[in-house]
């Protein structure tokens, strides 16, 4: 097939959630179909990613994303009824670079991966299936729970926005995707007439490999992109709330913060005893290696983490927060430990550290759980299939949006 596949941001290198599915989402149609990926680029040093992408694909398509013109683009569509992140995605440049490759190629299908770029293909004839992944209307509304004003209003505008968006992108798109049963019903809950399927996403089982030896020292890791709101909220909330009680009982505790662009009040966790903030590695396993227990206090969530299947591909026992956990169908008290309160948290984490052994048991059902469900080859067999009913379906389209759910179309 011919596939045009749309993501909101550069899939290389797939080092935070959003990318790593689209990432390789995208690997897999390159080598099975001919694949045109098309993306924004709202950080200079992402344009790096460009080479390797052409190695997966040459047909490629993107467009620069200036962030301050983004918000205030976001901001008027929110002012009219709309939401900010569709108007803060919006790209005249890459729309014409779009409109340019349908009108010469013949595509069988088109792609969307986030429901940003949806208003890329809202008119077009073809088959379109929008992979949602997540529900982020909802996202938004947990941030407005854990917000005071004026932001929590924001939040709640933007959630409301976004899930009128949704909602309508359901109505004319062949079949949305999401990575969860969880997701997949909150979206029917709101959009009962859309089209759904399940496809989980997958963990390179081979390059999160255990490591040969199990560390023995009490270390501690939590990774991910350290700039996204709920990752500064859960390690400031284990720090303040979780990791002084697992210090009372273990004083050499470690706890090792690792991902890019880690925001002010990430770094200044730094400065509090047994804590450490690397910012960006060029390779996370060496410090899941160094490791004794994964952590994911989560207390913002949607779907699966891909936080916790890595750590779990490596062996590692995962002490997780109940949202953390939730997108799995892993087990509690097999798989991984799910705790909310501080107290029950801490010691969950505390009989790990003491107990070598059920430590290890639990690593090691983690990734045996892992391999059974959440491969990436397991993934592409019912995507594939799911995509080529696509095709073959017959389908309606809605009429053209308006410019309320489209957002403000002169700002492009």
């Amino acid at each position: 097939m011919r596939i045009l596949m749309l993501a909101h941001r550069i899939p290389y290198p797939p080092h935070t959630g959003d990318k790593v599915r689209a990432y390789h989402v995208a690997r897999h149609l390159a080598r099975h179909h001919e694949l045109t990926l098309a993306f924004l680029v709202d950080e200079a040093a992402d344009l790096a990613g460009i080479g390797p992408l052409r190695e997966i694909t040459p047909r490629i398509e993107f467009a620069p994303l200036s962030k301050p013109w983004g918000v205030i683009k976001g901001l008027a569509g929110l002012a009219v009824g709309g939401s900010l992140t569709q108007p803060y995605f919006a790209s005249r440049r890459l729309r014409g670079g779009l409109d340019r490759r349908m009108a010469a190629a013949d595509y069988d299908l088109v792609y969307v991966s986030s429901s940003p770029m949806a208003q890329y293909v809202a008119r077009v004839e073809m088959p379109v299936v929008m992979d949602f992944v997540d529900v982020d209307s909802d996202k938004w509304s947990q941030y407005s729970q854990r917000a005071r004003p004026p932001l929590r209003w924001l939040y709640r505008a933007e959630s409301a926005g976004l899930r009128r968006y949704e909602a309508w992108i359901a109505r004319w798109a062949r079949l949305c995707l999401l990575s969860t049963p969880v997701e997949e019903a909150l979206l029917k809950s709101f959009a009962p007439w859309a089209k759904t399927a399940v496809v989980p996403n997958g963990v390179d089982v081979e390059f999160y490999a255990p490591v040969a030896s199990a560390s023995s020292t009490p270390t501690l890791i939590f990774t991910g992109a350290m700039d996204y709101r709920p990752n500064i909220d859960a390690v400031v909330h284990f720090c303040t709330d979780v990791f002084p009680l697992i210090r009372r009982e273990v004083p050499e505790a470690r706890f090792l913060i690792v991902g890019l662009n880690p925001a002010p009040a990430v770094t200044a966790l730094s400065a509090l005893p047994g804590v450490v903030v690397t910012g960006a590695v060029p390779d996370v396993r060496p410090f899941y290696a160094e490791a004794a227990i994964a952590v994911a206090p989560l207390r913002m969530a949607r779907g699966v983490q891909n936080k916790v299947l890595q750590a779990m591909a490596m062996g590692l026992p995962v002490v997780a927060s109940t949202l953390a956990a939730a997108g799995l169908s892993a087990r509690p008290g097999q798989h991984l430990l799910a705790e909310d309160r501080p107290a029950s948290f801490a010691a969950r984490v505390v009989h790990l550290l003491k107990t070598p052994a059920d430590r290890s048991e639990l690593g090691r059902q983690g990734r045996a759980f892992v391999e059974a469900h959440h491969s990436w080859e397991a993934a592409f067999l019912r995507l594939d299939h799911l995509l080529a009913h696509s095709v073959n379906a017959r389908g309606t389209r809605s009429p053209a949006p308006s410019k309320v759910a489209l957002g403000l179309e002169r700002l492009r």
